[in-house]
């Protein structure tokens, strides 16, 4: 959490026009919308350069690559910012993972601000925010982040069927790429998995499922 500054006037101070060398690091935690388990993250920082910041558990550099993104934040008395971000994409790499992962929404993003003259010390600011909506569009990615709703929090996090897959089609843990446009999350239905694949499924149900009627 902030210390000295509030999120809005950390933002101001990175623009062009600023002679203060602050830098903001974005590392997102890309969730599997199906497990809420972590599968990949991401480090960009806004600069012309990389910055290591820290260490990973591993004991290697906590890197954080150069990137073109612009933030915009709408803090409120009393209130949690409301932070929304975009990043060019001519790669469509972004727009790649937010279509494998549901748009990414529930994806973790951690918002840093440090001073470059100071990356042996803590982050000036540290917020942690949650994707709550995403977007994609002529080589743009955005994305509205906010934090956690207590009531919107589903539990168990992840649902189980016994004749229903989980994966999402063609997204992660499927890995479907072949030329049938739709699936219908079966496994030996006339368009499930058995259709799709030849040899070891990516089936995610649970067959052995027990209704217990208590």
């Amino acid at each position: 959490m902030s210390r000295h500054l509030s999120v809005a006037s950390v933002i101001d101070k990175n623009k062009v026009s600023s002679q203060t060398p602050w830098i903001i690091l974005l590392e997102i935690n890309i969730t599997d919308p199906n497990t809420r388990a972590v599968v990949e993250t991401i480090r960009i920082a806004k600069n012309t350069e990389n910055i290591i910041f820290g260490q990973l558990e591993s004991g290697e550099p906590r890197i954080f690559t150069a990137g073109n993104f612009s933030i915009n934040v709408e803090q409120r008395q009393n209130e949690a910012p409301s932070v929304s971000i975009t990043a060019q994409d001519q790669t469509r790499y972004i727009e790649q993972r937010m279509e494998d992962m549901a748009g990414g929404v529930f994806s973790e993003v951690t918002m840093l601000v440090v001073n470059t003259d100071r990356l042996d010390k803590p982050a000036e600011i540290e917020e942690t925010f949650q994707i709550t909506t995403a977007g994609a569009k002529n080589y743009v990615a955005s994305f509205s982040l906010g934090s956690e709703n207590p009531l919107g929090i589903q539990f168990p996090k992840s649902n189980q069927w016994k004749d229903r897959c989980t994966w999402r089609f063609r997204g992660y843990g499927c890995g479907y790429t072949g030329t049938l446009k739709t699936c219908d999350y079966t496994k030996d239905g006339p368009n499930g998995c058995l259709k799709h694949f030849k040899g070891k499924l990516p089936f995610r149900g649970l067959p052995g499922l027990v209704r217990m009627n208590v």
